[in-house]
């Protein structure tokens, strides 16, 4: 497993430890064992165990096992400069966002704002990186026929 793979699926890894983090801490204040915060943990949670997780081990996960060019090696293909803005966009993104939602005062909805294009742009980097490589080698696509007999 080269670098990138590793990136993205321990950045996944730390992601799922800072959503669960955050969901305890909500049950916490549920719990009353903490006082509760005006914080936007719900939607923080939800953007770190659904993008910062889920979506980002995805991303490892298929850009290590998918097919690649035919004569391209792995190598190779971890240095396509879109898996790295892939996986900055990403990152960057989603932290952005985390913090602008925790401290909406501070940051304000512009940073937000920028946090969406950000994370929209890293899903449509992947989109373009993976979408080639989905594809069975070899085989030729042949569409139904509709002949009546």
């Amino acid at each position: 497993m080269l670098l990138i793979h590793r990136l993205f699926i321990k950045t996944a890894l730390v992601y799922l430890l800072l959503g669960g983090m955050a969901g305890g801490w909500m049950l916490l204040e549920q719990a009353k064992v903490l006082p509760s915060s005006q914080l936007n943990l719900f939607t923080v949670h939800v953007h770190l165990v659904g993008i910062g997780f889920f979506f980002m081990m995805v991303c490892g996960v298929a850009l290590w096992m998918f097919p690649r060019k035919s004569g391209e090696s792995r190598e190779t293909a971890a240095r396509d400069p879109m898996t790295w803005a892939t996986y900055l966009l990403l990152t960057i993104g989603l932290a952005l966002r985390c913090l602008a939602l925790l401290f909406l005062e501070v940051f304000g909805n512009k940073v937000l704002a920028v946090s969406a294009f950000l994370q929209v742009g890293g899903i449509l980097a992947f989109v373009l990186t993976i979408w080639p490589r989905v594809y069975l080698p070899g085989a030729k696509i042949t569409l139904p026929t509709t002949e009546k007999r």
